[in-house]
């Protein structure tokens, strides 16, 4: 299943690439957990990344044991604009930013997996 999400989220991106007016600034493209195993994946890729960027081990484990929500926000560049709004628990999100100025903002509202990848020029 997690697999089928990635061919589609890469399929989508291939088309938006082409789609896309010089005038936009920006193109991204999301993945949306479709299911329970498709969400814990989600989450587990985002424990593992806060962990190897520096987050304490136990205290992001303990917080994702416990029900609560899991969530990451990476910019790389200047002049981003970025959100992550998480109600409800067991959610997992990860907003991604690279490049310049983009603008990415990300709601959850209990039990869902999202990533959000923005690339600006």
């Amino acid at each position: 299943m997690f697999k089928k999400t990635f061919t589609a989220a890469a399929l989508v991106l291939a088309t938006a690439a082409t789609a896309v007016p010089v005038a936009a600034q920006q193109i991204s493209f999301g993945i949306t957990a479709g299911n329970q195993q498709e969400r814990d994946a989600i989450a587990g890729a985002l424990v593992l990344y806060q962990i190897a960027n520096g987050g304490d081990p136990v205290e992001v484990l303990t917080q994702v044991s416990q029900g609560g929500s899991v969530g990451v926000i990476h910019q790389e560049g200047n002049g981003h604009n970025g959100s992550l709004a998480q109600g409800g628990g067991g959610n997992a999100g990860g907003v991604f930013q690279f490049g310049e100025n983009t603008d990415a903002h990300l709601a959850q509202n209990g039990n869902q997996g999202d990533l959000v990848f923005v690339f600006g020029w």
